[in-house]
Order: structure tokens, then C-alpha cells, then sequence
């Protein structure tokens, strides 16, 4: 039986977390945290999973965090937290199950696909104002032809500033993974503050979803 499909988005978003979130707190130096899966316990509890590669932050792990499975590569962490406290639910919460999730260096990545475009706004919107420093690290839309579509940015559309910031990011690898450089490194390179680097970032991203947005038209 044939499904019909009426194209998508493929979305990435990257959350500074470590304050939040003890699987993206786990990560330091170069260890990673993958394959995040959760599953509710019951009386407002969820029980998650996480593989970690390399040497955890263990005062950042919950108490009650265990390893109950371990290779020679990587240990299986489970711990319990309440229902509801946790950045991948609060995008589930928009009717679009978390795909894959991954951490390193306190950086949370979480991936889904989106219908329309409002939905990876408002997914943006509300982490951002929960957690602040939300960027996109991939979108792509599927559309009727075989494979993804990457979506292109005019140019035009950017500030002189906007540009240089995003020019300037790449150049020093912060949207590498791992990073090599982070945003108060970024911004000092621009001399500008921190707080207008992020400014400066959420305006080219709001740009980037105008023109998915036109696209998909």
C-alpha cells in the first residue's frame, strides 16, 4: 500500500543545555553523549538511557544515574527524572516525536521532522525562551523529487553585519561538531558582545525559515 507524501522538514536544532539537561551535562572535552531514549515510569516520572563515550562529568549526572550495560567503547547511563522537565519534550509537546538525540561539550542536538514551517518556528521560539541559545543546525525539505533539499539563504536578506557574523562562526568552527571555537570566543573575534553575536544569529535564522517558508509555497 502506497503512502502519500506531502513533502517535509528535516530539522536539527543545537541547545546550549548543560545547565538543563544531565545528558548534554555529562559532556566535556571529547566525550559524547548519544541515543538519548526515555520511556514514562508512571506517577510523573520518566526513566531515560543515554550512551556515554569517554570519561563522564559525574557531579553532573543525577544521584540515582547508574551504567547497567557497558562495552569496551561506550557505557549505557540510566537515571530517572519527573515528567515533563526535559528540552525533547518540550518539542514533543508540538505534536513531532524527537528522531535522535546527541551531547558534546554541553551542547544538546536533537533532531524531527516538521510539517510546516510555523512548527519548527514555534519549536525555536519556545526553546529559546525556556533555555536560550537555540540555533539551527540543519534544515532541509523534502519535497515530490528524490533526496533532500538544502534550503539557500539570499543573501540579500542579510545584513552586512548578519553576514559577517555567519562568515565569521564558520571560519572559526562554531557550528563544527565538536566546536572549535564558542560564541564568546566568536564574539570577541567580531568585537561585539556575546548577547549581540546570539542577536545577530536568531535574526539569520528567522531569515532562514522565511524563505523555507517561501519555498514550500
Amino acid at each position: 500500500m502506497g503512502v502519500e507524501s506531502t513533502g517535509g522538514i528535516q530539522v536539527r536544532l543545537a541547545v546550549e543545555a548543560a545547565e538543563a539537561c544531565p545528558v548534554a551535562a555529562s559532556t566535556g572535552g571529547d566525550t559524547i553523549a548519544r541515543s538519548a531514549r526515555w520511556s514514562t515510569a508512571g506517577d510523573g516520572e520518566v526513566v531515560e538511557e543515554f550512551d556515554l563515550v569517554g570519561e563522564a562529568d559525574e557531579a553532573a549526572l543525577p544521584e540515582d544515574a547508574s551504567v547497567v550495560f557497558e562495552t569496551d567503547r561506550s557505557e549505557r547511563v540510566r537515571f530517572t527524572r519527573e515528567t515533563g522537565d526535559c528540552i525533547c519534550e518540550a518539542v514533543e509537546r508540538l505534536g513531532v516525536p524527537v528522531t535522535d538525540v546527541s551531547a558534546s561539550r554541553g551542547t544538546l542536538r536533537l533532531s524531527f521532522h516538521a510539517t510546516d514551517v510555523e512548527t519548527v518556528r514555534a519549536a525555536v521560539d519556545d526553546l529559546d525562551a525556556a533555555y536560550g541559545s537555540v540555533r539551527i543546525d540543519r534544515l532541509a525539505r523534502t519535497g515530490e523529487g528524490e533526496g533532500d533539499d538544502m534550503v539557500l539563504v539570499d543573501r540579500g536578506r542579510l545584513t552586512d553585519r548578519q553576514q559577517e557574523v555567519l562568515e565569521t562562526a564558520m571560519e572559526m568552527g562554531y557550528f563544527e561538531r565538536p566546536r572549535s571555537a564558542n560564541a564568546t570566543e566568536v564574539a570577541e573575534a567580531l568585537d561585539i558582545s556575546p548577547s549581540t553575536f546570539a542577536e545577530h544569529l536568531a535574526s539569520a535564522q528567522s531569515k532562514v525559515l522565511d524563505s523555507l517558508l517561501e519555498g514550500s509555497a
